[in-house]
């Protein structure tokens, strides 16, 4: 896909069903001794019109989960230098990206944010091509009611101040820049009179530390991954 391309950056974009099945496309990159450039990771909770209602609402892993697990893999593997890993899943605020970077990501992707941006109202009529905003129809009538001039400043200002807020809440934290960001600076209350930071909550692995000898909380899922069968 790459050469086809042109040599533009190929990759994939996933809602993780279990960690043995992303384990074994682990594998799978070992053995082929390739690799995306890019994997996304969506959550759960993120919204896609292409998906039965089944799967949208009781299949996948909630994205903070899903991107630690993912990250994680691709460290014990000694893959993670060579992929970008992307978080999707509401991002819409600033804090939105530096909690997704503080969790393992290279950058984060929008989509809902921006169909909010560019004028979309939750008609949910998207699959209908009647969408009565003109976001979602191919009907040139309906597409009237999207001024492109408009709304492409409102996107683009929505993008511009969404970044700014995350790099105004880094700046606040005294770091230098998202390299700085790391799991302890995140911080979750697990009761009412205490606090874990995301360093303590979850196992980190080492480089490389999969192919050593995997820790006990890995080992199973490691030893049953297999490369050529993404079974559950």
């Amino acid at each position: 896909m790459r050469e086809l391309a042109g040599g533009k950056p190929a990759g994939f974009k996933l809602c993780l069903g279990s960690r043995r099945q992303f384990l074994a496309v682990c594998k799978a990159m070992l053995d082929e001794g390739t690799t995306p450039d890019f994997i996304i990771v969506d959550g759960s909770e993120g919204g896609t019109g292409a998906a039965p209602l089944e799967y949208a609402d009781n299949l996948g892993t909630p994205l903070t989960e899903g991107l630690i697990t993912v990250h994680n893999a691709l460290v014990g593997a000694g893959l993670r230098d060579r992929i970008k890993v992307g978080a999707s899943g509401k991002v819409a605020t600033g804090s939105d990206i530096v909690k997704r970077l503080l969790q393992g990501a290279d950058y984060t992707n929008a989509a809902r944010a921006m169909m909010f941006a560019v004028g979309c109202i939750q008609a949910q009529r998207c699959h209908t091509n009647r969408c009565p905003v003109g976001v979602t129809t191919q009907d040139p009538r309906r597409a009237r009611a999207l001024d492109v001039e408009d709304k492409s400043l409102r996107v683009q200002r929505f993008q511009q101040s969404t970044v700014h807020s995350a790099v105004q809440i880094m700046s606040s934290m005294g770091l230098a820049g998202p390299g700085d960001l790391r799991p302890h600076m995140l911080c979750r209350r697990t009761d009412p009179v205490t606090v874990r930071t995301y360093a303590e909550l979850y196992e980190w692995l080492a480089p490389g530390q999969l192919l050593n000898e995997a820790p006990q909380g890995w080992a199973a899922d490691w030893a049953a991954a297999d490369p050529d069968r993404f079974a559950v």
